[in-house]
């Protein structure tokens, strides 16, 4: 696995940012704005960058949101030392001024609240229940993968995660294509559940999906409203202008 690092420092225990953007998977122009933004961050707050852009295996078959389970594999087997792991899509952009979030994560698993589409999410988990017997949860406190804070503590789970792709591949394929509620999100939602993971949710600030549907795509209003900005939950086709115009409007802001 090669993975584009920003920074040089590479053996010191330190908090890294990882981005998943599979090269061939992603417009090189979109991945840009997300990156330039991640990179002025992470050099303003002391963390590592790292970017996911060469795939483990076949992304036709295996996606990359469940590749990007692989990290501490990925990292263990690179020598790389860290402190805690933040996992980030590449359809997000962070603030210029946003806080330190490694501060405020008490060391657990921490990711924010997903509930801009109930009905989506309530179909999802009830989709995947048949993996879970067991495990019930209720929507409310169901995550969104975009943004999630782990450590080593979480080495176990996510072994339990990938393991679980493994096993279940060929089902998971067919739910894929015919439930289509999403690839890794709300079976890792159920790991961490059997896994007795706890979770520290974060402010909505630091996951705001759905910009759309919260009616703050206008006017760039979602700049005032949150520190990470997640460009999903409309036409995909749109997100490559969309992250275009916000990084024309607020490029001055990440010049070092």
């Amino acid at each position: 696995m090669i993975i584009e690092h920003y920074h040089h420092n590479t053996f010191m225990n330190k908090n890294i940012v990882v981005i998943t953007a599979m090269n061939g998977l992603v417009d090189i122009t979109y991945k840009q704005y997300c990156i330039n933004t991640w990179l002025y961050w992470c050099n303003k707050n002391g963390v590592e960058l790292f970017v996911l852009d060469t795939p483990i295996t076949d992304t036709s078959h295996m996606k990359p949101t469940w590749q990007r389970w692989h990290v501490f594999d990925i990292f263990e087997a690179n020598n790389i030392k860290y402190n805690q792991i933040a996992l980030v899509d590449v359809d997000t952009m962070i603030r210029w001024d946003a806080p330190n979030f490694f501060n405020i994560t008490d060391n657990k698993f921490s990711a924010c609240v997903d509930n801009d589409n109930v009905g989506w999410v309530v179909q999802s988990i009830n989709g995947y229940q048949k993996y879970f017997p067991k495990i019930k949860f209720d929507w409310v406190s169901y995550f969104n993968c975009g943004f999630i804070v782990m450590n080593k503590v979480h080495l176990e789970m996510c072994k339990k995660i990938t393991d679980f792709w493994y096993f279940n591949q060929s089902q998971l394929l067919i739910d894929q294509s015919t439930l289509r509620k999403g690839t890794d999100q709300t079976p890792v939602n159920y790991i961490v559940r059997e896994s007795n993971i706890n979770i520290n949710y974060l402010d909505k600030k630091w996951n705001l999906t759905h910009l759309n549907r919260k009616e703050i795509l206008q006017n760039f209003m979602f700049t005032d409203c949150g520190y990470i900005w997640h460009f999903n939950g409309f036409d995909k086709e749109l997100r490559q202008n969309i992250m275009n115009q916000t990084w024309n409007q607020f490029k001055q802001f990440y010049e070092n």
